[in-house]
């Protein structure tokens, strides 16, 4: 058993088990959720069993910046997965609502394997991983592909990095752990190409990237007392620099860069009214909590949910910003 996890052991057996494995993340997935994903169904064919990957949602374009991973050529669309599962492998999601028109199929699996380190995780497999303190799902699942006896060649290395290093924010997080960067070191040794996945994931972005950087931080907004800055990104955005809303992650991580602000927000309009918050903290205030009393969620340090009102939002945050 690793990580105190009680269901460790068993989950090891289970796969070792398997035949046929389904395997998916979270809805709109990030480097963390895609790496998980592609590493476990690489490995998991290195063992012979048939696999596979998807993730709610999924269409032919893969996530810009991720497109150079190993294993994405083994890719299923949603509609492609079997109806009737044996096992069904969950990877990075808070919740089982994460795996949209996927829940469907998980509920006619034998058994549901739910490996997640995202606090308020609602344990929904029948047979559960979550490690709060783990830097990433791509940690645990390094792990769990040792105790199955995998060899964790270049390709699955290639995943595993590029799960850690986004989740870690390039390592500069506190979830770096010595025990994440001694993984981190032997997926070196396994010949991973740091420098080429750094440029594929932080400097990929199309020209039009820098136009929609002068329009949102041209409207930013900060409140000095609360120390708090948040801003928004709008469909007309998108519209006139030609950016993919998938292109804009990057945009949080330079609201939060100023010296005079410890938890940034940034609304990304959906349509029909809804706004999706990303939130970051510098600490000590959890970003978690906030998510989640409004029915999102995400760790202590970087999290988001879903709002119909930015400006009532925003003083709702404030609010609590200042009384805390």
């Amino acid at each position: 058993m690793r990580f105190e996890a009680e269901d460790w052991d068993e989950v090891v057996a289970t796969l070792k088990r398997a035949d046929e494995v389904v395997l998916a993340c979270h809805v709109n997935p990030d480097g963390d959720a895609v790496g998980s994903l592609l590493a476990a169904s690489l490995g998991l064919r290195k063992l012979g069993k048939k696999t596979f990957p998807t993730w709610p949602g999924m269409n032919a374009d893969l996530l810009p910046g991720y497109e150079f991973l190993p294993g994405t050529d083994s890719l299923v669309p949603p509609a492609d997965v079997p109806k009737e599962v044996g096992t069904f492998l969950a990877l990075d999601c808070g919740g089982g609502d994460r795996l949209g028109e996927l829940q469907e199929v998980m509920k006619t699996a034998d058994v549901v394997i739910n490996i997640d380190h995202h606090p308020g995780n609602d344990n929904f497999g029948e047979l559960n991983v979550v490690v709060e303190d783990a830097s990433s799902t791509a940690e645990l699942v390094a792990y769990l592909l040792k105790d199955l006896e995998v060899e964790i060649d270049q390709a699955i290395a290639t995943c595993l990095y590029t799960g850690i290093f986004t989740d870690t924010g390039s390592f500069q997080y506190v979830n770096s752990s010595p025990e994440t960067l001694r993984l981190a070191a032997d997926l070196l040794e396994a010949g991973v190409d740091k420098t080429a996945i750094a440029q594929a994931v932080l400097e990929n972005a199309p020209f039009g990237f820098l136009k929609l950087v002068a329009r949102v931080l041209g409207r930013a907004q900060l409140f000095e007392s609360a120390r708090f800055v948040y801003s928004v990104v709008t469909h007309e955005d998108l519209k006139v620099t030609g950016v993919k809303s998938e292109e804009t992650d990057q945009l949080i991580d330079l609201l939060r860069s100023t010296r005079d602000a410890d938890v940034a927000a940034l609304f990304k309009e959906q349509g029909n009214g809804e706004y999706r918050a990303s939130l970051r903290s510098k600490g000590p205030v959890s970003v978690g909590t906030i998510a989640r009393e409004r029915g999102g969620g995400g760790h202590e340090l970087a999290a988001g949910f879903t709002t119909t009102d930015v400006d009532q939002t925003v003083r709702e945050i404030v609010a609590e910003l200042s009384s805390g």
